[in-house]
C-alpha cells in the first residue's frame, strides 16, 4: 500500500452561513492535522503517503473538498 487517507467531514445547515462553512472548514483543517500528527496514526501510516482530506457539506451540497 502505498497511500495512507485522513478524511474529516463536517456539515453545515443548509441555511447556515458562508461564514459558519469556512469557520467549519477550518476545524475540519484542525482536526486533520490533530490526527495526523498523534502516535497512533504514526506508527498505522508506515512508509505510506499520508493524505489529509477535508470535506464540508451546506445541506445535501459538497462546498468544500481539499487536500490539507
Amino acid at each position: 500500500m502505498l497511500h495512507s487517507y485522513i478524511i474529516e467531514l463536517k456539515y453545515a445547515k443548509g441555511k447556515d452561513s458562508d461564514e459558519k462553512v469556512e469557520q467549519l472548514r477550518q476545524e475540519a483543517i484542525t482536526q486533520a492535522n490533530r490526527y495526523a500528527a498523534s502516535e497512533t496514526v504514526q506508527k498505522a501510516i508506515g512508509t505510506t503517503t499520508l493524505h489529509k482530506i477535508i470535506v464540508v457539506y451546506q445541506g445535501m451540497k459538497m462546498v468544500v473538498c481539499e487536500e490539507v
